[in-house]
């Protein structure tokens, strides 16, 4: 029984605690510094004071009078990384921190107009607000026995991770004026079910689909949110996450809340609350569109009358470029891995960034220009450690302008010839940030500038002199995507409350309206008579083409950009502008990386037969080390140890170390009884790389350790006992190459996995080498993946002192051979894609199948003598999703034994249950 709860809690921790948190992942002559007060540190590089000071004062802007949650006030770390280009951010619990990513990313509809790090500090300040505030009752308790595991526990289980992020959105949306609760491009998502009929089952809506378009839970989670403040006030889910935090009902506490305080039940509240959104869409289905493979077509091009260029991928496809003609669609090349869909085009040049990464630190990493000649294939890195978006061709081919963040976090234009060399850089003025760039002329480009105060503005700038004229004035719309043909600018804005196509003209500076659609249309192009866009569907984003004389033209007038229309209705005082708090200064001073190394956060017991344990978990705040302290009793032998395993991530190895002391171990021979003292200690180093550039994602970790063990005779041993002692080596290393993979595909299309261990004894002979390799291929259907592996072990026949490592053939029990190796072959495919659930406990996402060959030759002790262990059979896996929020992949094996006379089985048959490994502890 105890065995079975500690799995239930490490099963949920795990589903709990899954967030960005890299370990050990700066340079080790990082600086740091801090603002440190009675809210919050925040703990900076030098560079981003202005951030720093920023994130501050909003901070405590929102602890003094934001308080819909509660009013509970607990101190937080906040580190704040320069160095990485994935926007992101998250707090924590175990260890109680937060982690910010100051580079914004380069579509600015997908987040909008705020500047990032304010974005940033009211979103996730909201979940610190929410953690200290959900710390109360059932919640509590969990936190009082295991620690902030037990607190993270406690909360994921009473409230859904929809309410985290939806109440998050919703504050950045109330306390700002914009948000993503504001912004057409966050819920296309929903408008494109709705309009089209797409009529999903709630744990759908909640769990996502590997076969159909679902918005995530950041989406929902703000419609249900927003809909809770509208209807039943202000301190609603005050109320409500108390009740459900506390465990005022143990079982289903979050619907039992909802049900006491909004009167109706918890299937009810939802429905109403996406009625409300959906009603004024679901009028007007006019758009209904076949079940299809989800599909997004990127930045169509035009080349000629019958040929246009385009980016796209799909749920089965990665993304490449690709050609379409009168003769059908032909593969360019793949594109190489970004974290951006822009590209441009020019005369057969087609220009954009690709991600790489520093080779041993994790938040360091790059946007780089890539040129590609659609004629060759060939490939160019213009530039290199860069953090550059949006790339754009001249007239002339010779010149490239991308935007560029800098190492202080500010945004300038810089334009770059085709050698790779920087020949100017613009600034962007007032703390601004410059999104979208494209040229005009040679001379000229338009450029949309995103300024503090959350407005956007569309501007010519001339280079030579770097003078701006606005075309669109200061507005909070967004715009983004401009395209220039024929002395016009089209873009994107979402000044009418959607997504749509507008028009400037350069010669009289007059703006009309091309499209009035439901949900998004972006990355506007055009040539001759037709427009080309892409429209956002519930089966991706489409590729459309119009002829310009059709369209039905709206001017805009100059004053219309001050009133822009929102999608929905925001709960709240529409006035509130958190924006306007003046920066306060704060003193700063240094932050030592020593600070803390001991942050013991959270505790745990443990049983695996026959050992009880109980650990004490330690991480500090920089995310550098990483300690255990345990205690562990073990059943068969009586005996008690300690010990202390911990790594420190900081410098280039990274260094690994750990003791333990058992007392009274009582072991028996055949002849004999001991009661003996062991102790164990062992120190070593692990590099992990990640050399992931181009097409491929790409690691390779190594390590070694050397251990120590001496075993002594304790005092009351009934039998006298030498002492013995050993000592002995173990080297690993580890080489991953692949494809990344599309979302159906279950291995990627191509890659290849290798890995090597050798453990040897110092002191006297002993040795065990294993290896193993996998070999990923395409299968004869999308999605279908044929996998190779092979593995083999050799061990010392005359001192076998190490532990059997290898896997036999399928249906086998792993036997211990001086020598034995393995090949096999798996054919992987998916079956059938459920979508289905039961309860809110557990989510059918997809079933697919596996079958497999295997075959080992096993050596005797002279390694001469050989037989064989061969398998047949086939697996059956279910991918599921538990507690809405954790994915777990569970399966049956049946295994045909082609050689069981070998070993002894009466019945060739085998069956058995296949469960992950982090499911239950060895």
């Amino acid at each position: 029984m105890f065995r079975s709860l500690a799995a239930i809690f490490l099963f949920l921790s795990s589903a709990t605690l899954i967030h960005a948190q890299q370990f050990g992942g700066f340079p080790s002559n990082t600086k740091w510094k801090q603002i440190n007060t009675d809210t919050a540190r925040i703990i900076y590089t030098p560079g981003a004071e202005n951030e720093a000071k920023r994130v501050a004062t909003i901070i405590h802007k929102m602890a003094a009078e934001e308080n819909t949650i509660g009013g509970a006030l607990k101190k937080i770390n906040v580190v704040l990384q320069s160095r990485t280009t994935m926007a992101n951010g998250y707090v924590a619990l175990a260890p109680y921190r937060s982690e910010f990513y100051l580079v914004p990313g380069g579509n600015i509809f997908d987040f909008g107009n705020l500047p990032w790090q304010e974005q940033l500090a009211v979103h996730e300040y909201r979940h610190v607000q929410q953690y200290n505030n959900f710390n109360r009752g059932g919640s509590k308790v969990l936190g009082v026995l295991f620690g902030q595991e037990g607190r993270a526990v406690g909360n994921g289980l009473a409230i859904p991770d929809w309410f985290f992020e939806g109440d998050a959105v919703y504050m950045e949306t109330a306390l700002t004026p914009q948000g993503r609760g504001r912004t057409p491009y966050f819920q296309n998502g929903y408008k494109s079910l709705w309009r089209e009929g797409r009529n999903y089952n709630w744990m759908k809506l909640r769990n996502g689909s590997l076969k159909d378009y679902v918005p995530n839970h950041y989406q929902l989670g703000y419609l249900l949110v927003n809909y809770g403040y509208l209807k039943y006030g202000a301190d609603f889910w005050k109320k409500v996450t108390a009740d459900a935090a506390s465990f005022s009902s143990v079982i289903y506490p979050f619907q039992s809340a909802i049900k006491r305080h909004a009167g109706v039940t918890y299937a009810t509240f939802r429905k109403e609350a996406l009625d409300y959104y959906s009603h004024e869409v679901s009028k007007r289905r006019n758009d209904v569109r076949n079940r299809e493979t989800v599909t997004n077509y990127y930045f169509a091009h035009p080349i000629s009358s019958d040929s246009i260029v385009y980016l796209k991928d799909s749920y089965k496809k990665i993304p490449a470029f690709y050609l379409r003609t009168h003769q059908g669609e032909k593969r360019i090349r793949l594109k190489s891995i970004g974290s951006e869909d822009w590209f441009s085009y020019r005369d057969g040049l087609i220009a954009y960034t690709a991600f790489n990464t520093d080779p041993r630190w994790s938040l360091v990493d790059y946007n780089d220009v890539v040129l590609l000649d659609m004629q060759t294939g060939q490939e160019t890195w213009l530039t290199h450690k860069g953090k550059y978006y949006t790339p754009d061709i001249s007239p002339n081919t010779q010149t490239i302008i991308a935007t560029a963040v800098t190492d202080s976090v500010t945004s300038e234009l810089q334009l770059i010839n085709r050698k790779g060399v920087v020949s100017k850089s613009i600034h962007a003025p007032q703390a601004s940030f410059f999104f979208h760039p494209k040229f005009i002329d040679d001379e000229h480009v338009v450029v949309g500038v995103r300024w503090p105060d959350a407005t956007m503005s569309l501007e010519v700038l001339e280079l030579s002199t770097q003078k701006m004229e606005a075309l669109i004035p200061r507005t909070l719309a967004t715009i983004g995507y401009p395209f220039v043909n024929n002395n016009s600018i089209y873009f994107t804005s979402s000044l009418a409350g959607t997504d749509n196509i507008y028009v400037v003209r350069l010669e009289d500076k007059k703006i009309f309206q091309l499209t009035n659609s439901q949900t998004g249309l972006y990355f506007p192009a055009v040539a001759n008579d037709s427009l080309f866009y892409s429209a956002f569907t519930s089966n991706g984003l489409a590729l459309k083409n119009e002829g310009l004389s059709s369209v039905k033209t709206q001017e805009i007038a100059s004053t219309a950009w001050s009133n822009v229309t929102i999608p929905y209705t925001v709960a709240g005082d529409a006035n509130r502008n958190i924006l306007q708090v003046p920066t306060r200064e704060f003193p700063e001073r240094p932050y030592r990386k020593a600070t803390g190394l001991l942050n013991f956060h959270s505790w745990r017991p443990d049983y695996a037969d026959p050992e009880f344990s109980f650990s004490v978990y330690s991480d500090n705040i920089l995310n550098t080390f990483s300690s255990e302290l345990f205690y562990k009793y073990n059943e068969n032998e009586n005996s008690h140890a300690v010990g202390f395993n911990a790594i420190y991530g900081g410098w280039f190895p990274q260094v690994v170390f750990g003791v333990e002391r058992i007392n009274n171990r009582h072991l028996k021979s055949s002849t004999k009884s001991y009661i003996l003292n062991q102790t164990e200690s062992n120190v070593g180093y692990a590099i992990p790389f990640n050399f992931s550039k181009g097409k491929t994602l790409k690691s390779l970790s190594l390590g070694s350790r050397i251990y120590y063990t001496t075993l002594e005779s304790a005092g009351k041993s009934p039998t006298n006992f030498a002492g013995f002692q050993s000592t002995y080596l173990s080297h690993a290393i580890g080489w991953v190459q692949q494809l990344p993979r599309a979302r159906q595909q279950i291995y990627p299309k191509w890659g290849y996995a290798l890995a090597a261990n050798y453990r040897h004894r110092l002191d006297e002979k002993g040795y065990q080498a294993i290896g193993s390799s996998s070999l990923y291929l395409p299968g004869l259907f999308p999605n279908h993946s044929l996998v190779v592996q092979g593995s083999i072990q050799e061990t010392d026949t005359s001192n076998v002192i190490f532990s059997n490592r290898f896997a036999n053939s399928r249906g086998y029990s792993d036997y211990y051979f001086s020598r034995m190796w393995k090949v096999g072959a798996n054919y992987h495919l998916p079956l059938l894609y459920p979508d289905k659930g039961f309860g809110n406990i557990v989510y059918l996402q997809r079933i697919r199948g596996n079958a497999f060959y295997d075959f080992t030759r096993v050596y005797s002790n002279t390694k001469t003598a050989t037989r064989d262990l061969r398998s047949v059979g086939s697996e059956l896996f279910f991918d599921t999703r538990w507690w809405n929020s954790y994915p777990l992949t569970l399966g049956v094996r049946y295994s045909y034994l082609l050689d069981a006379n070998v070993v002894g089985a009466q019945n060739p048959n085998h069956f058995e249950i296949v469960l992950p490994l982090n499911l239950i502890p060895d």
